[in-house]
C-alpha cells in the first residue's frame, strides 16, 4: 500500500494527502478535483490524480522522527 502524495505549489515540497491505497486502485481513480489543507504552507490546494503519485512513505510522519529537509527528500535513494 502506498500514500497518495502531491507537491505544494508554494513550497515545492511533497505533501501527504493521508490517503492510502494500492497501485491498482490508484491507477483507476477518476480525475476528480479534491482539496487539501497543506501543512507545508498553510493554504488549501485543489488537486487531481494527474497531480499526484504514490509513495512508500507512511500516511502520517512519526512525530518522534527528525523532520526531513528538502535536500534529503530530493536525494535519490541508494
Amino acid at each position: 500500500m502506498g500514500t497518495v502524495m502531491i507537491r505544494c505549489p508554494q513550497t515545492n515540497r511533497a505533501v501527504s494527502t493521508q490517503i492510502g491505497t494500492e497501485v491498482a486502485v490508484f491507477e483507476r481513480l477518476p480525475e476528480v478535483a479534491s482539496r487539501l489543507y497543506c501543512p507545508a504552507c498553510g493554504e488549501q490546494h485543489t488537486w487531481t490524480t494527474r497531480d499526484a503519485w504514490l509513495s512508500d512513505a507512511p500516511l502520517v510522519p512519526d512525530a518522534r522522527e527528525e523532520p526531513v529537509s528538502q535536500e534529503q527528500q530530493d536525494e535519490p535513494q541508494r
